[in-house]
C-alpha cells in the first residue's frame, strides 16, 4: 500500500470533491482518481458510493478514516526521527583510542561537551592496538577510532588526519650515547632497547626503519605503557623511542632525549570511521568536533 494513496483518500474526505482534492494534492484529476482506485483494489472494498456528488463514503470508507490518519502520523514521525538523527544524538558511541593522545587531541573535552549537549548519548571507550581497532571498525564493533592509520588501510574506512606526534630517542644519563654530539640510525646498531609491542604502529615503523637500514637492535623487554617504558629507560634498562612529551617528563629522573640526524620517527593521529552511510551520526559529529578542536 502506497502512503500517497492514504493521503489522497483523506484529501477527498476533507475536501468532499475530487476536483478540489486533486488540486490540493497538486495532481491531475485523472491521476487522483487512479490513486483512489488503487487504494480500493489494495483493500478489496469500495470506499465511496460511485456516482454520488459529493462523494458519499461507504461504511468501509468511514472506517478507514481514523486508521489512515494514524498511518500518516506514524509515517511523518518516522521521517522526523530520521531527519533529526544527525542533530539529536542517542544510543551508544563505541570509540577505540590508543594511549597517550590527549595532549595532542582533546578527546576528553570534546566528548564531555557532546554528552552534555546530547544526554541520551552513551560512550564506550577502549584503548586498543591499531590492528585490533582496524578489525573492529571493519566488522562494526567500533563506530570510530583514534589511531595511526597505515598506508594500506581498508578502502571502506575514511581517514581524517588530526595531528602528528614526534618521537625522540631517550636514554639514561649513564648511557654512552649521552656524550655523543649527534646520533644517527647507524649509531643504534646492536643497542639494547625497551620496545613497544609488535602490534603498535610506532613499533612497526621502527622495525621498518632498522630493516631498511640493514641494522639490528637488541630487545630488552616489551611494555605496553609509556610510563613504564620511561621508568625502565630512567633505570638504565636500555634506550627507547618515546613520544617527545613523555620523554620530557623524565628529565628530573635523568632521562635525556634527542632526535636522530638521519631519520624521522613520528606517530600520526588519525580519526577513522566507516565510509559513507555505514558511519553513525554520532561518529560523524565527533569527527567534526575534533577537527575543529585541533584547527
Amino acid at each position: 500500500m502506497d502512503i500517497r494513496h492514504l493521503r489522497h483518500f483523506l484529501a477527498l474526505v476533507e475536501e468532499g470533491s475530487f476536483t478540489r482534492a486533486a488540486r490540493r494534492e497538486f495532481i491531475v484529476q485523472s491521476g487522483f482518481s487512479s490513486s483512489i482506485r488503487a487504494l480500493e483494489n489494495d483493500l478489496g472494498v469500495d470506499l465511496y458510493v460511485k456516482g454520488t456528488r459529493p462523494p458519499r463514503l461507504t461504511a468501509e470508507g468511514r472506517a478507514l478514516i481514523p486508521a489512515a490518519r494514524e498511518a500518516l502520523r506514524s509515517f511523518h514521525a518516522v521521517h522526523d526521527a530520521v531527519g533529526q538523527a544527525g542533530r539529536r544524538l542517542t544510543g551508544w558511541l563505541t570509540i577505540g583510542v590508543f594511549t597517550h593522545v590527549e595532549h595532542l587531541v582533546p578527546v576528553a573535552g570534546v566528548l564531555s561537551r557532546m554528552t552534555a549537549l546530547h544526554p541520551a548519548l552513551e560512550l564506550r571507550m577502549s584503548q586498543l592496538p591499531t590492528e585490533v581497532m582496524l578489525q573492529r571498525l571493519a566488522d562494526g564493533r567500533l563506530d570510530c577510532a583514534l589511531l595511526s592509520a597505515p598506508e594500506a588501510a581498508p578502502r571502506e574506512l575514511e581517514i581524517t588526519h588530526l595531528a602528528t606526534e614526534p618521537f625522540v630517542l631517550a636514554g639514561s644519563r649513564g648511557h654512552p650515547l649521552h656524550r655523543s654530539s649527534s646520533i644517527g640510525l647507524a649509531d643504534l646498531a646492536n643497542q639494547r632497547f625497551v620496545e613497544m609491542p609488535r602490534y603498535w604502529a610506532v613499533r612497526t615503523e621502527l622495525d621498518r626503519l632498522f630493516r631498511e637500514a640493514g641494522l639490528r637492535r637488541e630487545r630488552v623487554c616489551e611494555v605496553d605503557d609509556w610510563g613504564m617504558a620511561l621508568d625502565l629507560v630512567a633505570g638504565g634498562a636500555g634506550l627507547a623511542f618515546l613520544p617527545r612529551a613523555v620523554a620530557e617528563q623524565g628529565r628530573d629522573a635523568g632521562v635525556w632525549s634527542v632526535t636522530l640526524d638521519d631519520a624521522v620517527v613520528e606517530r600520526p593521529v588519525d580519526f577513522v570511521l566507516p565510509r559513507g552511510e555505514a558511519a553513525t551520526p554520532a561518529a560523524r559529529r565527533l569527527r567534526t568536533e575534533l577537527v575543529a578542536a585541533v584547527s
